[in-house]
């Protein structure tokens, strides 16, 4: 099979590989579209994510979907050639974390294109049979491959606690951004607020139906006058910026939430804890998801959430560096570019 492997930073190589076939448990899927995300940019960009480090060469991308090329020994419950949106992380199954079904903090987690685990930009991968999510005929699998960064999404509105009506403001409007939008409005957002420092981004945060959009240079001032001094209920940040924390914590009202979804360049942040102490802010932060899958795809196949919204260019495996290239440098509206194979 082909796969893109990282070979060190900012060089990808096209390589051929031997087909994997799956053991007990588990299915052959055969990848047809893969996105590029913020955290694959991350690892081409440094070769690494705070202590995740590359240090040999590497398959990333963990955005996936495909068709079911071959079943393990017991499978029964799925067939081959069904359509499935693959999710990328399984765990032990035995520790603490998932025995109480936080098996996203699992201790010895399996996560596509995640060191030393190599990820999705290859032809085949395999998985275990119930993290391959079967998806209506409706659904185009560069949509499938969506509902992980959709997954993220709902996961941070879970666990925000967000009642009906409440405001909420989203700070970054790239995929995670958007459909983060998306699921709080779903839930039942009052007044929100989106930021963005690229305008296209925020025009289709406008047309998903966010009430206000706005630069974030103008974000803090315009949203505290819009809400009569007090802040918002929710902040989901998603932006990954250097700035942002800092800001979350100005906009948000007195004995609000912040949940922290990006992951910043940085991993050290200075920020005055003193402004959430005296507003006794909730914080939040997050780690992937759990137990939210099959949610997501019953969401963007019941039309509640729009997964294209955010799909902007599509690239062959051969083009991988260019795709990344164009994610990197922010160019030609770009929001989620797809690897297809």
């Amino acid at each position: 099979m082909k796969a893109a492997v990282l070979q060190k930073i900012q060089v990808l190589t096209i390589e051929e590989r031997p087909q994997p076939h799956p053991g007990p448990g588990e299915v052959s899927v055969r990848v047809r579209a893969v996105g590029v995300c913020g955290s694959d940019v991350h690892y081409y960009q440094d070769g690494r994510i705070g202590t995740q480090v590359v240090t040999a060469p590497l398959v990333l991308g963990h955005e996936c979907a495909g068709e079911i090329a071959e079943l393990g020994e017991g499978v029964t419950d799925r067939h081959v050639g069904q359509r499935v949106a693959v999710e990328p992380g399984v765990p032990c199954r035995h520790c603490d974390m998932c025995k109480i079904g936080k098996y996203n903090l699992c201790y010895d987690m399996v996560f596509l294109g995640t060191p030393p685990i190599d990820g999705a930009y290859r032809e085949y991968v395999v998985t275990a049979a119930d993290f391959a999510h079967p998806i209506p005929d409706s659904m185009r699998l560069d949509q499938a491959a969506m509902c992980e960064p959709l997954a993220v999404g709902l996961h941070a509105v879970n666990l925000s606690g967000m009642k009906p009506g409440d405001s909420v403001a989203v700070l970054g409007a790239g995929s995670i951004g958007l459909y983060t939008l998306q699921c709080a409005m779903t839930a039942g957002a009052g007044a929100t607020f989106v930021t963005d420092p690229l305008r296209y981004r925020l025009d289709i945060a406008k047309r998903l139906g966010a009430g206000r959009t706005l630069a974030p240079e103008e974000a803090t001032e315009a949203i505290m006058e819009a809400t009569g001094g007090s802040g918002v209920d929710v902040v989901f940040e998603a932006a990954g910026a250097l700035d942002t924390p800092q800001q979350c914590f100005d906009i948000a009202a007195r004995g609000g939430t912040v949940v922290f979804i990006g992951i910043c360049s940085r991993d050290v942040q200075e920020v005055q804890f003193g402004i959430a102490r005296r507003k006794e802010l909730t914080i939040k932060l997050v780690r992937r998801f759990a137990n939210v899958y099959p949610r997501s795809v019953a969401l963007a196949a019941g039309g509640r959430v729009d997964l294209q919204c955010a799909i902007t260019h599509h690239f062959p495996l051969g083009d991988i560096a260019e795709a990344f290239r164009l994610v990197e440098n922010y160019e030609d509206g770009v929001v989620k570019a797809i690897i297809e194979m």
